[in-house]
């Protein structure tokens, strides 16, 4: 493709962009395409609903050439904030299906997903879950949801080559709801054959003092410390405390590297420590056309990238995949048109497994490293087809 060409389809793309981010749906035509988003653009998974969102404006551009239509027909977007709440993202997803919405994808919220799942196959509707890491959500044999992040366990793909790891005790340092609960299963799923041994530490929702928590983790003298903590608030917070009570001292911390403003929180408090830190997406982990093309709008228009601007990119592919050739929305055909597909997105060759609906991507293995006077991730290893 020509610098020109690109050039021309960013521009387009700026000036399309501009008019999405609607809490409301604008007015419509009657063979408008309804679209609804759910996800937490307020409360502790804020950070990542919009960076899903900003990801998904991009992709509904990219993927449509500017035109924000489909078989000639406008695609019209209504966001909804769920601040991670089941109750208020159910309430928004009844409302959209009876308006007539016949897609809805979104969440960041694991137990936002578990609830809207079921509700999909109810109303048999098209729901493509989004940053949501549970591996229930796509392994209830529900053909009506699909996944355009990854799963928990394609989470902890980058861990199969630890070691020493048998007779190893790992504590498991989890936040006490669906995302924690799906965590503990997937690790113990990978380093139980591996005679790895485990104590858990299951830290509630609502803690403000850490302290506890962190000096019973300390004191349980595992070789390692799985940390695996979604609230993006108090993330700072509890890593001081298990940094200052010493939990890092004799064990080996393994986590999840979060998004662009915890770098240099993690960077620091990891420092010496020899930290093990797996990541599903962050800005130049992949070289494919879509990554450099994203790099160039990005930058033109002064955004920073983030942990799940590719989920939202590929879930916008997936929503234009579903309708092409498919102008009466018909939901059954949606499915025909994502089950087994490929495509090279924002992170690399994604493909959706014909019977799970489990997105098999790249996963990444990665450092912080300074740079100046901030942390920056640099890509160790990337684990090509997770999940097959």
């Amino acid at each position: 493709m020509s610098k020109r060409s690109t050039l021309k389809r960013l521009g387009v793309a700026v000036l399309s962009l501009a008019v999405f981010v609607p809490s409301m749906a604008p007015a419509q035509a009657a063979d408008d395409i309804k679209i609804g988003i759910i996800t937490s653009t307020s409360g502790p998974l804020a950070s990542y609903g919009v960076a899903y969102n900003e990801g998904l404006a991009w992709g509904l551009n990219y993927y449509t050439g500017g035109k924000m239509a489909i078989n000639g027909a406008k695609l019209v977007v209504t966001s909804k904030d769920d601040a991670a709440d089941p109750a208020s993202a159910t309430a928004s997803f009844k409302e959209m299906v009876g308006n007539g919405t016949k897609i809805i994808a979104g969440t960041a919220s694991s137990g936002v997903a578990l609830t809207l799942a079921p509700l999909a196959a109810q109303n048999k509707v098209l729901y493509i879950s989004g940053p949501a890491k549970n591996d229930l959500v796509t392994s209830s044999a529900n053909k009506y949801v699909f996944r355009s992040g990854n799963s928990s366990t394609q989470d902890l793909a980058p861990l199969a080559g630890i070691k020493p790891i048998s007779g190893k005790k790992v504590v498991l340092f989890v936040e006490d709801n669906a995302f924690g609960a799906g965590n503990i299963a997937a690790a113990k799923a990978l380093m139980t054959p591996k005679g790895a041994l485990f104590e858990e530490i299951k830290v509630p929702t609502s803690t403000s003092d850490f302290t506890p928590f962190a000096k019973k983790a300390a004191d349980a003298k595992g070789s390692y410390i799985f940390i695996a903590w979604s609230n993006a608030l108090t993330a700072g917070a509890m890593l001081t405390s298990l940094k200052v009570q010493g939990a890092f001292t004799k064990q080996r911390p393994i986590t999840g590297l979060a998004g662009a403003a915890t770098y240099n929180i993690y960077g620091t408090l990891f420092e010496g420590n020899n930290a093990i830190l797996t990541n599903s997406y962050f800005a130049g982990a992949s070289k494919s056309g879509a990554a450099s093309d994203l790099a160039a709008w990005y930058a033109a228009n002064k955004k920073t990238q983030d942990l799940f601007t590719s989920t939202g990119a590929d879930a916008a592919k997936m929503i234009v995949m579903a309708l092409t050739k498919n102008p009466t929305q018909d939901v059954d055909t949606m499915i025909r048109n994502l089950e087994g597909k490929s495509w090279v997105g924002v992170k690399g060759l994604m493909t959706i497994d014909s019977s799970s609906h489990l997105l098999i991507q790249p996963m990444f293995l990665v450092a912080l490293n300074k740079s100046g006077s901030a942390y920056v991730p640099t890509l160790l290893k990337t684990i090509a087809s997770v999940g097959r």
